[in-house]
């Protein structure tokens, strides 16, 4: 490991890197990295902690259900499977099989608000 710091360091440093911008190209290159390593074997979420699941779109389906009857919104099964489908485009729009839960839940929010459930959505930046 000590090899790759050193690797990285140098190249950042070469290149007069910003840590600031070493701290964005580090988050991308985790994802590519497990990206090419599980190649097209699925579809898989980075979890906050570091830990990758594979990917269940049940899981948004649900979020987004609960955050409706907390919010009193009332949306339908209809209703919820149309956001998912639309988190899912989204998703398959970038063309890789890695994803962050923080870019899942952008996606998610997009969704509602480009859908006007407002309600919703003001619940789900809640949690």
């Amino acid at each position: 490991m000590k090899d790759l710091t050193k690797i990285l360091l140098e190249y950042f440093e070469g290149n007069k890197v910003s840590p600031n911008e070493v701290s964005s190209i580090l988050e991308e290159l985790k994802i590519d990295v497990l990206d090419k390593m599980f190649g097209d074997e699925g579809e898989w979420v980075l979890k906050k902690q570091g830990n990758v699941e594979a990917f269940d779109k049940e899981k948004i389906y649900n979020s987004i259900a609960s955050t409706s009857d907390e919010a009193g919104a009332g949306m339908t099964k209809g209703d919820i499977s149309l956001i998912t489908e639309d988190v899912l485009k989204k998703m398959k729009s970038i063309r890789r099989n890695v994803y962050p839960t923080k870019e899942i839940r952008g996606y998610v929010k997009e969704a509602l608000e480009e859908n006007g459930y407002n309600k919703v959505l003001n619940q789900y930046n809640k949690k």
